[in-house]
């Protein structure tokens, strides 16, 4: 039985009345465990049959598996989410459909990567994804994550929200997730219950209210904000909902849903979701209109980093359709952006802290290409590229950074090792020994349970 703070309990039965008793239980029961396909990488994986209502690329599971000894889980195949949170999907698939033409989106706060998968999911070629998070130690999940999804339109920052504000209207879309108190996560997080306070609420929602003050100029007149948070109390949600609505003119945009679902539709067509009433979490999400304004638009400065021809002819080898990137250099590494966001690439690239831009290809040393793990994963990477299919075993001993015989290999040199067709990442075939280049963050360090 959770141990609840008495005012939690209060303000729960002042939302909820009659029905607080069942939203009780609920936190009591173990939370439901759901997964979202990759559509850019398909491949049959679990039972199928239990369909997320509002995401056509998600199911529940009937009980939590390995997923830290699923091959297809490191290489991309799918990513863990809860369910709540994948309303995202039929959210942007809504408002996509109101916007023309090629669509950028920013993700303020995104590890560790849950809903810029989703969307990176829904990005038509010509859409564009920046992904950021202003805490460094949560950069490298997201990028990890980012990167097994495979897409060469998304790129990775690690900036404070205002200085993404400095990009000045470069965005059709902003999500902003907000950090906040985590009271729907209190199934899932027992840690999050011992931090609640009316305190840590009220400073949980004038830290959001500075987020979304400081990236609003960021997007275009007209542009669409999704706000959402993790949280049932109106102070995180629909005050600043209504703040944004009295100081910014940002109008409510209706989405439609179903009849059937069982979610509570909430003043400014937002949504609540409670987890007595869906197999998911607690969420709160609202989609909301910027004024078409006039103010005029900041110049930003721009960086380019473009390479020679030579070390482009070396390095399009890689990649499919490499006439369709263009090749530049990131934190010391080779990277391939497509032609369309040469441009975008350079306004961020002079202002940001950039993580990752398009498909990071590797170092040159002595004329020859490390390659990286990024670029073992992406669905860009050339079919001309030797592939070594792997069993079960020898997958999961390569994602622990065993060893693998030659006898698993034609040929020597560099090669991607594969499960069920998907790339896991590299190896140097040598003529009596294979080196495993699966970067050691990545690897697998516990036991793997038959």
């Amino acid at each position: 039985m959770l141990t609840l703070s008495p005012i939690f309990i209060s303000k729960i039965q002042a939302q909820l009345k009659d029905e607080s008793e069942f939203f009780f239980d609920a936190l009591s029961m173990p939370p439901a465990v759901s997964i979202r396909l990759n559509p850019f990488k398909p491949v049959d994986v679990f039972d199928q049959t239990d369909a997320v209502p509002w995401c056509n690329m998600a199911f529940n599971l009937n009980q939590r598996p390995s997923f830290i000894a699923d091959p297809l889980f490191h290489a991309g195949a799918y990513y863990v989410q809860e369910s709540s949170s994948m309303f995202l999907h039929h959210v942007y698939t809504q408002i996509r459909n109101k916007l023309s033409g090629p669509v950028s989106v920013l993700d303020v706060c995104a590890a560790p990567g849950g809903k810029s998968t989703l969307i990176a999911s829904l990005l038509h070629d010509d859409d564009v994804l920046l992904s950021n998070e202003i805490i460094r130690t949560r950069v490298l999940t997201l990028m990890d994550n980012v990167n097994k999804w495979g897409r060469a339109n998304t790129f990775v920052s690690n900036n404070d929200p205002a200085d993404l504000g400095r990009l000045t209207h470069l965005f059709d879309v902003i999500l902003v997730d907000a950090p906040c108190s985590g009271e729907g996560m209190f199934r899932k997080d027992k840690h999050a219950i011992n931090e609640w306070s009316e305190a840590n609420v009220e400073l949980c929602a004038a830290r959001q209210k500075r987020i979304l003050h400081d990236v609003l100029p960021a997007l275009k007149p007209g542009g669409m904000l999704i706000y959402a948070t993790c949280t049932f109390n109106h102070e995180e949600n629909e005050d600043n909902i209504k703040w944004l609505n009295d100081k910014h003119g940002f109008e409510p945009v209706e989405i439609a849903i179903p009849d059937s679902w069982p979610i509570e539709k909430t003043a400014y067509h937002g949504f609540r979701f409670w987890p007595h009433k869906v197999k998911g979490e607690g969420l709160f999400v609202v989609c909301l209109r910027k004024p078409s304004e006039s103010n005029p638009v900041t110049a930003i400065k721009t960086k380019s980093s473009m390479v020679n021809a030579k070390q482009k002819a070396l390095l399009a080898s890689y990649l499919n359709e490499s006439d369709s990137f263009q090749i530049a250099v990131l934190n010391n590494d080779f990277i391939a952006i497509p032609v369309q966001f040469s441009g975008f690439y350079d306004k961020l690239n002079g202002l940001l802290r950039l993580v990752k831009a398009g498909i990071c290809l590797g170092e040159l040393k002595h004329d020859q290409l490390i390659p990286a793990h990024e670029l073992a994963l992406s669905v860009n990477l050339s079919s001309d590229i030797p592939r070594a299919e792997l069993t079960l075993e020898q997958a999961q001993s390569y994602l622990k950074k065993g060893s693998l015989p030659t006898s698993c290999f034609n040929g020597i040199g560099w090669q991607t090792v594969t499960y069920k067709g998907l790339s896991l990442g590299w190896v140097k075939v040598l003529p009596n020994r294979v080196n495993n280049y699966l970067p050691a963050a990545l690897r697998i360090l516990k036991d793997i349970e038959e």
